[in-house]
């Protein structure tokens, strides 16, 4: 069976990055997730919850259906993101596409798990 396509289309705050072996050091060492927490700690406290609600959410997508879905994480500020929202018409965020095609805003786990689950079906 092929995988769900989720594009998740959301505001995502900017965290400081450097090039690749400085962050493999970084996080060898333990300081990227102390740098990370310290960069997020800068943002306003609705957009950290907003955030941290939303990564929480991707991974328990991740760990529900597994290899059945692949998920994509969308900056709504991006050129991409833009593009993308203005693409499937959503202004509202975070914002879901499953496969190209169905689209939900909003924080309700349940309506997005029925959204997946109808896709799944169709397969």
């Amino acid at each position: 069976m092929k995988p769900l396509f989720l594009e998740v289309i959301s505001l995502v705050p900017s965290l400081f990055n450097t090039c690749a072996s400085c962050e493999f050091v970084a996080d060898q060492v333990g300081l990227k997730d102390k740098r990370d927490n310290h960069d997020l700690n800068e943002y306003p406290e609705d957009l950290k919850e907003d955030y941290l609600y939303l990564s929480d959410w991707i991974k328990e997508l991740s760990q529900k259906y597994r290899e059945n879905i692949l998920i994509k994480v969308i900056d709504a500020q991006s050129l991409q993101g833009v593009y993308e929202s203005i693409r499937h018409r959503v202004f509202r965020y975070p914002a879901f596409i499953i496969n190209q095609k169905r689209k939900y805003s909003g924080k309700d786990k349940l309506q997005l798990d029925a959204l997946l689950q109808d896709q799944m079906g169709r397969a």
